[in-house]
C-alpha cells in the first residue's frame, strides 16, 4: 500500500503476535491518559489508556511524528485522527451487526455477499427516509423491504405459465412413494401429471414430476 501512496491508520487487538513485546508487557502498568508509541521501519503504534480499564492500539502508516494534545486527557494525533475519519464506518457496521442476514458460513465469498445486502440495506433504508422524509425505524424498513423482494418473486412465478403448471403440489397424509425408484420412502407429495405419490429421490431434478413421467 505505501508503494501505491497509500497510508492505513486503524485499531489492532492487543492479543496480536505481531504487536512489540514491550506494548503487552506494560500495558496494564499505564496510567489514565498515558500514551506509548512504537516506531517500527513503516508503521508506528499508539497505545492510549483513555479509560482505567480500556486502552487503545492504533496502528498507523501516516503519522510519523505524534503529537500529543496538551490539556488534560493528553489525546494522541493518531487517536484524533482516527475518531475523525473513521466514526462513520464503525457506526455502519455496528448497523450491520444489529440486524444482519449473515448466517454461520467458513466461506470469506459469501461472508462479503452477506456484507453487501447489510450495506445495501442501510443505504436503502437512508435513501428512503430522506427521500420520503418518513420516520420509519431500520427494523420495520428491513421487513417492509423483504416482503416487497418476496412479493415481487411471486408475482413473477405467477406470471410464469410454466413454472405454474409444474409447481409441486402435496397431500394431507404421508405414503410411500408409488413411483418404484428408490425403497419406499415416505413422502407427501404427488406427481403433476400421474398424481402418485412420489419422493424427492423420484423426481425429475427439483420439479414434483416422476421419472416415468418426464421421459
Amino acid at each position: 500500500m505505501l508503494a501505491l501512496n497509500t497510508t492505513l491508520v486503524g485499531t489492532i487487538r492487543s492479543n496480536k503476535r505481531e504487536l512489540p513485546k514491550p506494548a503487552k508487557e506494560t500495558k496494564d502498568k499505564m496510567t489514565l491518559f498515558s500514551s506509548n508509541l512504537y516506531k517500527s521501519e513503516n508503521c508506528t503504534l499508539t497505545v492510549y489508556k483513555s479509560k482505567p480499564k480500556v486502552k487503545v492500539f492504533l496502528l498507523s502508516t501516516k503519522h510519523r511524528n505524534i503529537q500529543i494534545e496538551d490539556n488534560c486527557k493528553r489525546v494522541p494525533e493518531t487517536v484524533t485522527f482516527y475518531n475523525k475519519t473513521k466514526f462513520g464506518v464503525d457506526v455502519a457496521d455496528q448497523m450491520a451487526c444489529k440486524y444482519s442476514v449473515e448466517a454461520g458460513c467458513f466461506r470469506w465469498p459469501l461472508q462479503v455477499f452477506y456484507n453487501i445486502l447489510d450495506l445495501a440495506a442501510i443505504n436503502a433504508w437512508i435513501l428512503y427516509k430522506e427521500c420520503t422524509e418518513s420516520k420509519i425505524s431500520r427494523k420495520e424498513f428491513i421487513f417492509y423491504l423483504a416482503e416487497e423482494l418476496a412479493g415481487e418473486s411471486k408475482k413473477n412465478i405467477c406470471q410464469s405459465s410454466d413454472v405454474s403448471v409444474l409447481s409441486p403440489s402435496t397431500s394431507e397424509v404421508r405414503k410411500s412413494c408409488h413411483v418404484g425408484y428408490c425403497n419406499k420412502n415416505r413422502s407427501n407429495n404427488f406427481c403433476m401429471y400421474c398424481k402418485k405419490i412420489v419422493c424427492g429421490k423420484c423426481t425429475n431434478e427439483i420439479l414434483y414430476i416422476c421419472k416415468k413421467c418426464a421421459q
